[in-house]
């Protein structure tokens, strides 16, 4: 059963009276309980195509045309009220660099009690509890400390996972993870990517994960889509993109993978 449907879809940036095409027709489906990839190189539209999902876009960025539909719900038509329980509730996200969406000036406890707090209505108490189940849930050590730590306390693998935390608080439907583990070491990287589909697995929620590494893609998959310019160009099962790629984009891209892993 689908539970993100994209068609047409069509974003342009306004730059200084110009107009800048940066999607131009995104097809894409993601099912229920569903690893989807979204693979390319940079520039080629996945973070927009991330951030349209829930309307978040730039303030120059402007959909022109197409459809959105999450759970059969026409995206495009929502009011703000409407989308504001949306967002977190029900679509979540976590980003590259956790500490440039953290705030500094309040401790990860705060931030992950006031998600639980405007989108479930329970108190303090009750959400400071489930502040601290959320933080055993990513596998943080010294959940009672890092409660009440600052974002620049922590390491850039505990504030990824603290990230999370917060955007499991509402048990969304969908996770959409945007270059998640960029930042990271390849050995927090593996933990990080192991999480996820551990709790992907224990928790039941879709996951949109995009990356410019095939590495993970071919790690974490169960269907990988290729962007490229704006559009998605080719999109199968894990095995077939890597086995059998049809369009010449994804062909270069599998073999610069090969080229890199040679080094």
């Amino acid at each position: 059963m689908i539970m993100l449907e994209i068609r047409g879809l069509k974003v342009n940036f306004c730059l200084e009276q110009k107009i800048v095409p940066v999607l131009n027709g995104v097809d894409l489906d993601l099912a229920h309980g569903e690893t989807l990839v979204l693979a390319g190189e940079s520039g080629s539209g996945k973070t927009i195509t991330a951030l349209a999902v829930s309307r978040i876009l730039p303030r120059n960025a402007k959909i022109t045309s197409g459809t959105i539909k999450f759970n059969g719900q026409d995206i495009l038509s929502l009011d703000e009220a409407s989308l504001t329980g949306l967002r977190g509730k029900e679509i979540a996200y976590i980003f590259q660099e956790p500490v440039a969406y953290l705030n500094p000036l309040f401790t990860i406890g705060n931030q992950i009690m006031e998600t639980i707090i405007l989108h479930q209505q329970k108190n303090k108490n009750a959400a400071y509890a489930e502040a601290l189940q959320l933080l055993n849930l990513v596998k943080i050590k010294d959940p009672e400390r890092v409660i009440g730590d600052y974002p620049h306390q922590l390491s850039g693998g505990m504030n990824q996972r603290a990230f999370l935390a917060m955007a499991l608080a509402c048990k969304p439907r969908l996770l959409i993870a945007d270059e998640p583990t960029t930042a990271l070491d390849v050995t927090i990287e593996a933990e990080i990517l192991k999480l996820l589909l551990d709790l992907k697995k224990d928790l039941g929620f879709s996951l949109l994960f995009i990356t410019h590494n095939l590495s993970i893609a071919q790690r974490i998959a169960d269907r990988i889509a290729i962007m490229y310019q704006g559009k998605i160009v080719e999109e199968g099962r894990r095995d077939k993109i890597f086995n059998s790629p049809q369009h010449l984009h994804t062909r270069q891209l599998l073999s610069a993978y090969e080229r890199i892993g040679k080094i």
